[in-house]
Order: C-alpha cells, then sequence, then structure tokens
C-alpha cells in the first residue's frame, strides 16, 4: 500500500494504462450488459446481494457499455450474447482491445454447443446460460466472485513481481556505490519510487545517536531531527534491529480500544509489534498518524510515514525489509572494502617502516609464490632481496629438512599464524618467530612474513636449563666450600664469565673470605684478602642485599684495587655471602647479564641454605644419638641392677613357699610375687621406652596394611577384628618400629575393647572403662586406613577415661594395673618420625598420625 495521505477510492477520467481495475480502497465494479432492461438489472441485483464489496454497473447496448470500459475503472463484464448491432462475442472482442486481461463472463438465454465452443475460443472467463431459477444466478453470482479473484490475483501478482524486479535493479545499482552517503540516498529514492512511500527518511547510526542522513522531497528539516539510540520509534529501531508499524499515533497506546480500524471498529491490528511502536513513538510532526520504521542492519533505520490510518500492511513491510537488506548489505560490503583498505594501506607503511625482517609475497595457486617486495631490515639480516626470486631467496634462507611453507594453509587460516622457525643468515643459522599474515585482495592473495629475531632469547633458555642442572649438583654438595666451587664453575662454564668466584661470610671475623676464585680472576685481581666492612663494592653487595654493578671501575673512586677488571657485577648469596663477576672490558654485563647472574646466586642461595641445615641437622642428630646412648645405658645399668635383687627376692619367695603350708603364708607370698611381676614389666618397659625414643636413620616405604596384619598376629586379640580394607597405602618409616607401635596400639585397644580379656599385671592398657571391662560387646574392630596426610588406627570401643591428651605421658594409666608406658612408647615412636601425633575418643579410641609435615 502505498503511504500517500491523499489516497483515494474514486476512479479517474483516463483510460487505465495498465488494466489495473479499481483500485483496493473501493468496491470492486461489475459491468452488466443486456439489451433487455430487466434482465440486466436482475442479475445485477442477485450478483450484488450475493458477492461482498461490489458495485454494479448496467448498460443496455455493447456501445454504451464500452464507453463505460473506456471512461471507468471496471473489474468484470457480464454479457448477453444476442444484442441488436452487435453479439457477445464481437463485444468481446472489443472489450479486449480496451483490456486484454479483463474478465468477461458471457450469460446468455440463447445457448447452444456451437455458441459454447465459439465463446471458450474466443477467450470467455466462463459461459453461463440464463434459465429461471435462482440458482442460475448463484451460479452466476460464484462465476463473477472467482472472476474478480483471479483478476485481483494476477494484479497483485504483476505489482509484486514489478517491485521485485525494481528492487533488484536498485540492487544491482547499489553494486557501483562507494560510499555509506549515496546508499541512504539511494535507498530514500527507491522508496519513494518502488514502495511509493512518498514522506520517508533514512537516518544512519553514529554511536549513540541516530542522525538523519536522506530525506524524500516532500520532507522538510523541519519534520526530522536527531534521536538517541532506543528513543521513540526511530531509535527503538536501530537498538533492537526489528521492523516497528504504528497504525494510530493520535491515540493513548494504553487503551487497546483506542487502536482499532475507525473504519472497522472491533478488527485488532494485525501484528503485535504495531502496539509496540504506538507506545515508543514520538513523532516530530502534528499530521502523522501511522509509520513504518525498518532496521537497516545495524546501520540506520529507513522509515516512512502517513496521516492516514494504518497506512502500511504486511506487503510494504517484505518489500521495505527486502529493499533495506540490500541497503544493508551494501553498506557491510563498502565498509569491509574500506576496511581492507585501511588495512593494506597500514600494512604497506608498515611493511617499508617496520624495524623486523620482513617480506610480501603473492600466492600464485598450485604452490607458487612470487616474492613481491623484501624491506631494508630484510635484506640487512639476510642478505637477499626481491631481485632475487621466491625460490632462490626461499632455497638460501631455508636449512634442509626443514618444513617449507605452504601459501594455500597460509590463506586457509583463519588470521595470522606464528611458527618458531630456524634460518640460515650471513652469520649462521638463527631462530626467529616467524608472523606469516594472510591478505586478501580482489585481485590476488597477499602474504607478508615477518621475522622476529629470538636468538637471544633461545640462548637465555637453554642458560637457565643448565643453571637449573647445576642447581641439582649443587644440592648434593657436601660442604659450603663444594657448592662454592660449583658456583664459580656455572658462571664460567654456562654464563661465561671466567673471572668469577665466591666470597663466604665468616660470622666470628666479619669478614667475606675468597672461598673459590676462578684462575682467570686470580690473574686478573691477584691474591685478594678477605673484605670486610667498607671494602669496597664487593662488601656493599653483601651489607645492602643488592646488586652492585659497575661498568667502568676506572671511572669511579673504590676502596680497593680490582686489578685489570674494567667491569664489575656483584650478586648476594642472602647472608651466605657474595659472587663477583668481573670483565677485562668496560660496560661488558647488560640487563640478560644481570638477570641470569641473580637466577644464580638465588640457587646459590637456596644450596648454601640447604647445607646449612643438613649440617645443623647432621649435628643435632649426632648430639641427640649421645644422648640416646647416654641413656640407653643408664636405663641397661639401671635394669641390670634392678634385676639381680628383684630375681633374689624373687628366689626367696618361692623357698618360703616351699617351706610352709599355712594359708595365710600362702596368700602373702601370692600378692609379694604379684609385686614382683609389676615390677619386673615396669623395668622391660623402661628399658623399651629408653630404645624406642632414639634417631630414625633407614627410612623406607613400608606397606601399611600387610604391617598391620603382621603386627596384629603378634597380640592377644581374643575375639577382635582387625579391618585394613582401605590400608593400601605406603608409610615412609623405619619397618619396625612403625610394627611395634602397632603392636602397641592394637594391645590397648583388644585389652580394653573385648570382655573376653582381662588386663593383666603388665599390660599395656591407657584406655577404657574403669574396671578394666570394655563397656562394648565382642566384636571389637579395629581399623587401620589412609589420611591425605598420614594414617590412622582406630577402635570401636568405651574410649578415654581420662584425657588423651595425658594419655601419652609417661605412667599415665586408667587402670591400676596398667604400667603407663604403652602410648609413650608410640608416642616416642612417632617424635622419632617427626611426625604429629593427634588422639580422638568420639565412638572409641582413634590416632591420626600426620606423616607430611
Amino acid at each position: 500500500m502505498n503511504a500517500r495521505p491523499d489516497d483515494s477510492s474514486e476512479g479517474t477520467d483516463s483510460v487505465a494504462s495498465d488494466a489495473s481495475g479499481a483500485s483496493d480502497d473501493g468496491p470492486r465494479r461489475v459491468l452488466f450488459v443486456d439489451d433487455e432492461p430487466g434482465a440486466a438489472d436482475l442479475a445485477a441485483t442477485h450478483v450484488e446481494r450475493l458477492v461482498d464489496d461490489i458495485e454494479t454497473v448496467t448498460r443496455l447496448s455493447p456501445d454504451e457499455a464500452l464507453s463505460v470500459v473506456r471512461g471507468q475503472d471496471v473489474d468484470c463484464v457480464v454479457s448477453d450474447f444476442d444484442m441488436p448491432g452487435s453479439n457477445g462475442l464481437e463485444f468481446l472482442e472489443a472489450v479486449r482491445s480496451i483490456d486484454p486481461g479483463l474478465p468477461f463472463v458471457l450469460f446468455t438465454g440463447k445457448g447452444s454447443e456451437e455458441i459454447a465452443s465459439e465463446a471458450i475460443s474466443a477467450g470467455v472467463t466462463d459461459y453461463l446460460q440464463k434459465g429461471a431459477g435462482r440458482d442460475r444466478y448463484e451460479m452466476l453470482a460464484n462465476s463473477v466472485a472467482n472472476a474478480l479473484g483471479r483478476r485481483k490475483a494476477e494484479r497483485d501478482l504483476r505489482e509484486v513481481n514489478a517491485k521485485v524486479t525494481a528492487i533488484h535493479e536498485f540492487a544491482t545499482g547499489l553494486a557501483s556505490v562507494t560510499d555509506v552517503a549515496t546508499v541512504f540516498d539511494r535507498t530514500v529514492d527507491a522508496a519513494e519510487d518502488i514502495l511509493e512511500f512518498d514522506r520517508c527518511v533514512a537516518a544512519r547510526r553514529r554511536g549513540d545517536r541516530v542522525v538523519p542522513t536522506a530525506l524524500s522531497e516532500s520532507v522538510t528539516e523541519d519534520e526530522i531531527r536527531t534521536f538517541d539510540v532506543g528513543e521513540g520509534v526511530v531509535g527503538t529501531t536501530v537498538a533492537e534491529e526489528e521492523t516497528m508499524v504504528v497504525d494510530n499515533l493520535s491515540v493513548d497506546p494504553a487503551d487497546p480500544d483506542e487502536l482499532e480500524d475507525p473504519a472497522s471498529p472491533g478488527r485488532d491490528p494485525p501484528e503485535a509489534d504495531r502496539r509496540k511502536g504506538a507506545e515508543v513513538a514520538d513523532p516530530v510532526a502534528d499530521d502523522i498518524r501511522s509509520a513504518i520504521s525498518v532496521p537497516i542492519g545495524s546501520h540506520g533505520v529507513l522509515q516512512a510515514v502517513s496521516d492516514g490510518y494504518a497506512a502500511f500492511d504486511a506487503r510494504d513491510v517484505e518489500f521495505a525489509e527486502l529493499l533495506v537488506t540490500h541497503a544493508a548489505d551494501r553498506i557491510e560490503q563498502i565498509e569491509t572494502e574500506g576496511a581492507l583498505r585501511r588495512e593494506r594501506d597500514r600494512l604497506a607503511a608498515l611493511f617499508d617502516d617496520l624495524p623486523l625482517p620482513a617480506v610480501r609475497t603473492v600466492a600464485l595457486g598450485d604452490g607458487e609464490r612470487r616474492l613481491d617486495a623484501a624491506n631494508e631490515a630484510f635484506e640487512e639480516t639476510f642478505g637477499y632481496s626481491a631481485e632475487h626470486g621466491y625460490e632462490e631467496t626461499r632455497d638460501a634462507l631455508i636449512p634442509g629438512g626443514a618444513d617449507r611453507p605452504d601459501p594455500e594453509a597460509a590463506l586457509d587460516r583463519d588470521g595470522p599464524s606464528r611458527l618458531e622457525v630456524r634460518r640460515r643468515t650471513p652469520d649462521g643459522l638463527r631462530d626467529f618467530i616467524l608472523h606469516v599474515i594472510p591478505v586478501e585482495q580482489t585481485h590476488e592473495n597477499v602474504i607478508y612474513c615477518v621475522y622476529a629475531d629470538i636468538g637471544e632469547q633461545k640462548r637465555v633458555e637453554r642458560t637457565l636449563r643448565k643453571l637449573h642442572a647445576t642447581t641439582r649438583e649443587m644440592f648434593g654438595g657436601e660442604s659450603r666450600e663444594e657448592i662454592a666451587e660449583l658456583a664459580t664453575r656455572a658462571a664460567i662454564d654456562i654464563l661465561e664469565f671466567p673471572n668469577s668466584g665466591v666470597r663466604l661470610y665468616d660470622s666470628e671475623a666479619d669478614v667475606l673470605r675468597p672461598t673459590a676464585i676462578s684462575d682467570e680472576a686470580t690473574a686478573a685481581f691477584g691474591d685478594r684478602p678477605p673484605f670486610g666492612p667498607g671494602d669496597g663494592r664487593v662488601w656493599e653487595a653483601f651489607e645492602t642485599g643488592q646488586p652492585v654493578v659497575v661498568d667502568d671501575i676506572n671511572a669511579v673512586d673504590t676502596a680497593v684495587g680490582y686489578g685489570d677488571i674494567r667491569s664489575l657485577l656483584v650478586v648476594p648469596l642472602g647472608d651466605h655471602g657474595v659472587m663477583p663477576l668481573g670483565s677485562r672490558e668496560p660496560d661488558a654485563f647488560d640487563e640478560t647479564d644481570l638477570q641470569l647472574a641473580r637466577v644464580l646466586a638465588a640457587n646459590v642461595t637456596v644450596a648454601l641454605d640447604h647445607a646449612e641445615r643438613t649440617e645443623q641437622l647432621r649435628d643435632r642428630d649426632a648430639a641427640l644419638q649421645r644422648e640416646i646412648d647416654r641413656l640407653e645405658k643408664f636405663a641397661g645399668l639401671v635394669s641390670h641392677d634392678l634385676r639381680s635383687p628383684l630375681n633374689v627376692a624373687s628366689g626367696r619367695a618361692d623357698m618360703a613357699r616351699s617351706l610352709t603350708d599355712d594359708e595365710a603364708v600362702l596368700a602373702e607370698l601370692d600378692r609379694l610375687e604379684d609385686a614382683h611381676d609389676r615390677m619386673s614389666q615396669l623395668i622391660s618397659d623402661l628399658l623399651a621406652l629408653a630404645r624406642q625414643g632414639r634417631t630414625v636413620d633407614q627410612i623406607e616405604p613400608v606397606p601399611l596394611a600387610e604391617t598391620a596384619e603382621r603386627a596384629w598376629s603378634t597380640v592377644d586379640t581374643a575375639n577382635a577384628t582387625l579391618d585394613v580394607a582401605d590400608a593400601s597405602a605406603a608409610v615412609d618409616a623405619d619397618p619396625e618400629r612403625l610394627r611395634t607401635l602397632l603392636e602397641n596400639l592394637f594391645a590397648n585397644s583388644v585389652e580394653h575393647g573385648s570382655t573376653d580379656s582381662r588386663p593383666e599385671a603388665g599390660d599395656s592398657v591407657e584406655h577404657g572403662s574403669a574396671d578394666g571391662r570394655s563397656e562394648t560387646d565382642d566384636d571389637l574392630t579395629v581399623s587401620v586406613g589412609p589420611l591425605s596426610d598420614g594414617f590412622y588406627v582406630a577402635d570401636d570401643g568405651s574410649g578415654f577415661d581420662i584425657d588423651p591428651d595425658e594419655a601419652t605421658d609417661y605412667g599415665r594409666s586408667s587402670t591400676a594395673a596398667g604400667t603407663g608406658f604403652g602410648l609413650a612408647i608410640v608416642r616416642e615412636i612417632a617424635a622419632a618420625h617427626g611426625w604429629e601425633l593427634s588422639i580422638e575418643d568420639d565412638d572409641g579410641a582413634r590416632f591420626e598420625f600426620r606423616t607430611d609435615r
């Protein structure tokens, strides 16, 4: 539907050149021709009553009817056959000479097969015979309705084809447009000419604003303005990139009733987005009542307006969207081509000014390339230019066996690629990062190759790997002096600093003593004494903890002489000393040298820390071993000195038992024998405690489950059960001492968790009920399993009657018969391994050993 506000359903006096018939805005006109006035009027009356939206015109002769066809819009002709001066077929011929497509129904009372055959041959739309009865006129009405429908469909199809063809021509014409502004101008022109939108504007998005760019001739500057994105119909269309249609701007959009067609109350608008358009509309002109707003991609919007109600239908939307789609596509192409041109120009400028070696090649297909240009840096680095050609340059630069570049593969990638390559140069093989940048152009495909030298980076990487390997070797050093020798050798062999050394700090003398000095340094420095506070840059680096770099010793004042050395680099080794590095050349050390020296110094410092801790541990272990030996010797002496009189006392008691039958005396002797047994157990436990507390020297992975089962087999377990289903891990421990630890824990659990077992004098019982009986049944279970950082031993017995933290104290027991040494031994074995022991008594006793400390 066109958007002109003065559209009318009235006809004109001119002959319709395209035979389009009546306007869609008025009723369709049907012309009835019959020389009998009553017959024509009767037929017209019936058809007008049976067919909606038509008006009828009657004429009594073909000549009068032809005047109507010439002077008025006629959509269908119904004619009699036998009329004075001309029959129906002759009249048909005259009508078709004016309008070849006008439907023509022959409705005659003089019917015959001959006339019917002639009528069909002549091209009548339909042939009907008159007759009495209502059904004849119903058939006529049906024939007229069908003819009108076909007429409209044919006219619509012609209109659609014409517009599609015109839009296609519009798109073809856009192909030659090179700027976006012209695309907007032509879009408005096409909207006027093709879509018949005589009041329209195209606006372009610029950031967060929508700015009018092109106007139709009937739109003035006063009728337009700039909108924010999201503001009004224009701004909302751009923001959401969806078409919006407004049917009635002069109503309250919150009241759906006011959105109805005034001519057809009760008919809803055809699409939901029409109401939304009314809600956001902010018209500039007062006479605007309806509008269509179509996004031009993400670039802008085409809007047409009208002062009529619902001036834009679904077909308008469809054609407008097709039109702007072509416009948006061309804008995309223009912007893409512009971006490519700018990128090409930027690459060209970058190519010429780039300090890195670069070449530009053209892909010729079938793997062939042409060397188009080489920049100055490329010629200086590789000694070749574009004059040498692609094949010669490629063969000279790429070493044998290396992969050769594939131009097709480069073009198939989505963007630039990055490769690490090795190339021949006049100075030998060097490592580069090769950046391959494909650029697709209209007439050819160009590939830029840019080389970034990573030779220094590779050298640093190799140096760092060697330094790390040396660090592992230094960790195996037996002494500080050995580590200093290794560090000096690394500075010479890896960092290539022949004048190197290590001075270690002597805290007693407060000096830095020359510990490991290279022969080259000795030759350059001479024999060097220890350096103390104030003795030059070497002491300064140690005192401040910061590296010291002297580019030219001759240019600065120094407290001590440095012989033939001109450059000096000193890196501190923490509290251990310093590493001085020298050169006979000035400015010998750059930032890379400093960083590598700092890495070496950090590794040396860690190795010296490790050696210092190792020496301290050895000293501590030696002292502990001496103390353990002393305690074990003491325990042995005490055990011997106590066992001898105890054995005599036991022998005397046995002799006394044989000399009497007195029950009272025998009872006293039984109590005396129990006391002797108790003393013997105390002596044994005291000796075991002294021996178990010594340090552990031989550590190895010990299977926890297997060790637990062996320990279980040596303990009187009564009816208890061992569960080692989860104990699949291994524990780093002394195998025998781990077994002893488990035996003591099992004995404690079993003796206090089973009612079958009674603790005897000397039992190593530390937890349970006060009377030595378990509050649980005979089905006690002892579990051994792993922790994330160790292992645990737990039982489901009655737990502790005393504080669990006190259970491992010497002589602490919950029963009168217990010695209090069982868990003390467990604690000592754990401490000897460096494990952390924690005890819990919820739902039984649980011992957790943290071995990863």
